[in-house]
Order: C-alpha cells, then sequence, then structure tokens
C-alpha cells in the first residue's frame, strides 16, 4: 500500500517506516497522522515483519505539530476541538499499540508533538545532535499524543515536570543521561545502527518479543488510552485561548509572544 507522506523499506523481518513531510520538518498534519495510523496496522498484520524503526527524511525527526493544521484546529468550536483531537490522539497511540517493537531513530528536531511522538516508541536511538523539547506550554497547551502517560513513565515524574514546566531544548546526551533514549549514535552512522538493533531484536522468537512488548505496556503503571482522552479534553479548552493564539501568532509573525494567562 502507498501512502502519500510515508517512505516504507523492507529489510528481511524489519519495515523501515519514515516520516515523509522534510519540506515542514515532518511537522504532523492530518494527512500524515492518516498514513501512520494505516501504515502500523497494515504492518501489525503482516507475519513477515517483526520490528518496525520509525525515522523522518531531510532535516528532522519531527519538528512538532504543522502550523496550518493548528489553524484548522482552532477554527473548529470546542466540541469539535475535542473530537477532533480525541481522533488524532486515538490513531496516533497505534504506535504503542502494534504487537511489534518499534524503534525510534530520531535526528535533528525532535519537539512538540515529535517529542511525544518518539516516546510512543518502545525503544529510540538518537544521532548525536539531536535536539529534544516538550514546548508545549510555549503554545499555551498541555503535553498531547500520550506525553502525559509516556514521558513520567519514561523518566520519572520529577524529570518529566522539569522538561515540561522548563520547556526548554535538550541535546542527545542530556536525553541518554536522563533515560529519554537507549542510546546516542553519531549522526552518519544512526539508520545503520537503529537497522542493526531491529534486526537483532527481529532474530528472536516473534511471538515471544511482541507479547513481552504487550505485558510490559501493560504492566506500566498508569493507563495510555485514559490519558490521550484527558489530554484532548484539556486541549479542546486550550486550543481556545487567548495564549494558544497569540503563541501561534507571534510563531508565524517570527516574534516574541506576550502570554495574559487567559
Amino acid at each position: 500500500m502507498d501512502y502519500s507522506t510515508l517512505i516504507i523499506e523492507r529489510y528481511q523481518n524489519v519495515a523501515h517506516v519514515q516520516l515523509n513531510r522534510p519540506e515542514a520538518m515532518n511537522a504532523l498534519n492530518q494527512d500524515l497522522v492518516d498514513d501512520i495510523f494505516n501504515c502500523f496496522n497494515e504492518l501489525n498484520k503482516d507475519v513477515d515483519v517483526r520490528v518496525i524503526v520509525l525515522s523522518g527524511s531531510g532535516k528532522a525527526f519531527c519538528a512538532g505539530g504543522d502550523v496550518s493544521f493548528l489553524q484548522v484546529i482552532n477554527s473548529q468550536s470546542p466540541y469539535g476541538t475535542r473530537q477532533l483531537l480525541n481522533s488524532l490522539f486515538q490513531k496516533i497511540g497505534v504506535l504503542a499499540r502494534v504487537e511489534k517493537p518499534v524503534v525510534g531513530a530520531l535526528h535533528g528536531f525532535v519537539l512538540g508533538a515529535g517529542f511525544s511522538l518518539s516516546l510512543l516508541c518502545d525503544m529510540r536511538v538518537a544521532s548525536e545532535s539531536t535536539i529534544f523539547g516538550a514546548e508545549f506550554p510555549l503554545m499555551g497547551i498541555i503535553p498531547e499524543l500520550g506525553g502525559t502517560y509516556t514521558l513520567p513513565a519514561t523518566v520519572g515524574l520529577a524529570k518529566a515536570m522539569e522538561i515540561v514546566l522548563e520547556a526548554r531544548r535538550f541535546d542527545a546526551v542530556e536525553a541518554e543521561r536522563i533515560g529519554l533514549i537507549n542510546r546516542t549514535i553519531p549522526d552518519e552512522k544512526l539508520i545503520d545502527e537503529a537497522l542493526k538493533l531491529a534486526g537483532h531484536i527481529a532474530a528472536l522468537p516473534p511471538l515471544a518479543v511482541g507479547m513481552s512488548k504487550v505485558a510490559l505496556r501493560k504492566g506500566a503503571a498508569g493507563c495510555l488510552d485514559e490519558s490521550l482522552i484527558f489530554e484532548a479534553q484539556v486541549n479542546a479548552l486550550c486550543y481556545q485561548t487567548e495564549d494558544h493564539k497569540e503563541a501561534a501568532t507571534a510563531f508565524l509573525e517570527k516574534r516574541k509572544p506576550t502570554f495574559k494567562g487567559r
């Protein structure tokens, strides 16, 4: 099956999925979310695929949500926004729900929604020059795409609070130190090493590997689906605030935003 915003390659029992909106630094929009949802469901049914590698083409893994798509979200009523966000968040959760390990190969910018997207991968490797950031408060919203669940589950509550509330960017060295990624790799070797890791996992008994993923996720404290629903509810309100609209306008106008807390 062909996807307009993805590139799919196969290496024996490994599927390499590339986000392919390089002109927008792979920012998420409706088409990309739909393609991810459909692609991962198809790969989950493919008995020849045992592990999936997710990466981004061009200069970034994913730099966040597409600005033009944010304008579509902002045009909705609060109820419409909630319905739209809930649909998007449930679709993107497919990364965690597939019964095959997903290895995120991260490079360039991993920001905002792209940051949360990376956290839905079961393992993450990053190139040395990768820049991370959960800058949601700067846009007047809270973490999305399961981030309120996956981030504290990955790095602990205190560190998750620091990452989100400080809303600062940090490098791959710090990401590995706090356990956000599994390992740091030289830029030019990222994909090769990610595929090598995936190949190692794919060589193990696939049923045991798949069920291990399912069991580990079920054993983790909390509930991803509840987090996705809650995020959609809260962000349906956040997207209506003056602060969010000011943040979006300031971004487009390339100026510093002025937030008023309303």
